[in-house]
């Protein structure tokens, strides 16, 4: 797939919390490994995913309370799967 593919995917998702656990999943498929380093800033993630950073910033956190992801810095590591 190629990457123009694979953003259009990611942006045809309804929520913010779809969006971001798509690309959660395609970063760790790509790498192979659960755990993975965001390859930009947070700001440039909200850009990619056209979502609104503070809005995604709630839902990061919320995933994060609820057991799917830990985070620490630009480290996210799924706990789902």
């Amino acid at each position: 797939m190629t990457v123009l593919n694979t953003r259009i995917e990611l942006l045809t998702k309804r929520s913010i919390r779809d969006k971001l656990i798509g690309y959660f999943t395609l970063i760790s498929s790509k790498n192979l490994n659960k755990s993975f380093t965001l390859p930009f800033s947070l700001t440039d993630l909200a850009d990619y995913l056209s979502v609104d950073r503070s809005a995604m910033m709630r839902e990061m956190k919320s995933l994060k309370e609820e057991g799917f992801i830990e985070k620490n810095g630009n480290r996210i590591t799924l706990l789902y799967k």
